[in-house]
């Protein structure tokens, strides 16, 4: 039902999608920077989860004090209400430009519809809050109450359906995260080594398990080739000073370790331990 209701979003949100990739795009570095802030990359998972939190819970709060305030008639909640609604407001922001900057390397289709779905509902549902803010700092409690509680309500379909789309649908979870791949006690054979040429990525098949090999002399690095983002395929990215770009969404992981440079992803990709013997190239691990 969720996905009949999203589908007639699809043109706008594809459009918006590639405005927003746009923007990002012009603003340079910068834009880069913002965007792995954003995008929690520093973190090592989804910064929206969090702010999320603060404006569910925040927001929870406000309408308890509100409904003890007017149903019960308990007094002295007024200002404790509009402090926390202002907290919940600041998260709020931060909720919305984190949750849209995920939203522009979403998969078109289904994920992409629902997932702009989620965000417009969210969107609704924070006006709501701000014009219950306002209230309240005009001193009008009572106007307040009714917004602040019809935008709880949207925000509470908001919130389902945010759930429906990590828990169907993986989004912006690891994707290597049950299928970290084959593993390897010891060293073992992959390729030749006359077959993985210098300065270019290299897909082998290591069990059932694709990995990307990246040679830089007699040095050999090895990772999964199934991006942690969106499962992107590495061996076809670009290489950089000792890095990797996804060529799906651009994240960008270092070949030494793994670790995640740029977003979207958050999560470090998987890597293998390399060595070069009789002129093959052997993996062990992966590494955890």
């Amino acid at each position: 039902m969720i996905e009949r209701v999203a589908k007639p979003l699809a043109g706008f949100l594809n459009w918006l999608a590639g405005l927003l990739d746009a923007i990002y795009r012009a603003l340079g570095r910068p834009g880069k920077l913002l965007q792995d802030l954003l995008n929690g990359t520093w973190l090592g998972h989804s910064l929206h989860a969090v702010l999320v939190d603060v404006v569910v819970g925040g927001a929870t709060a406000v309408v308890f004090l509100d409904v003890l305030r007017v149903v019960f008639g308990v007094t002295g909640t007024e200002d404790a209400g509009t402090w926390v609604l202002a907290l919940t407001y600041a998260a709020g922001v931060g909720a919305i430009l984190s949750g849209w900057t995920d939203f522009k390397d979403t998969a078109s289709g289904n994920e992409r519809n629902v997932v702009g779905l989620h965000g417009i509902i969210n969107a609704v549902g924070f006006a709501g809050f701000g014009f219950s803010l306002f209230q309240r700092l005009q001193g009008n409690p009572d106007a307040a109450f009714w917004p602040m509680l019809i935008g709880y309500a949207i925000i509470s379909v908001g919130a389902y359906i945010g759930g429906h789309v990590v828990f169907k649908y993986g989004y912006m979870v690891n994707r290597n995260a049950f299928n970290r791949g084959k593993r390897a006690k010891e060293f073992t054979a992959v390729a030749p080594l006359a077959d993985v040429p210098d300065g270019a990525a290299t897909q082998v098949t290591f069990g059932t398990t694709k990995v990307v090999l990246v040679r830089r002399g007699d040095v050999v690095h090895a990772l999964k080739d199934t991006c942690s983002h969106a499962g992107g395929p590495l061996s076809q990215g670009e290489l950089g000073d000792g890095t990797i770009t996804c060529p799906w969404h651009g994240s960008v992981f270092r070949l030494r370790d793994g670790g995640v440079v740029h977003g979207p992803a958050a999560s470090r990709q998987v890597t293998y331990r390399t060595r070069i013997a009789d002129g093959q190239v052997e993996l062990q691990g992966p590494h955890d």
